[in-house]
């Protein structure tokens, strides 16, 4: 992680755009459908990397298979 953020502050033209995205699906942590905002930064490679969203993805013991985070990446 550490390295990833040397090489973006080395190299700021591959850093690409930061846009909103609302996605929505269902929330296995909750056990519900959720509408989601996330700040989503998409390289020039096409690559997408999720910057903040206002569940806790990231954190929560489901985000490795979260298919409502999953639509994004």
């Amino acid at each position: 992680m550490e390295q990833e953020k040397e090489r973006m502050a080395q190299d700021p033209e591959d850093e690409g755009e930061i846009d909103e995205e609302f996605v929505s699906g269902f929330c296995k942590m909750q056990n519900q459908s959720r509408m989601v905002i996330c700040e989503v930064r998409t390289r020039k490679d096409g690559t997408k990397e999720i910057l903040s969203s206002d569940c806790a993805w990231g954190k929560c013991e489901h985000s490795r298979t979260c298919l409502l985070m999953g639509q994004i990446q």
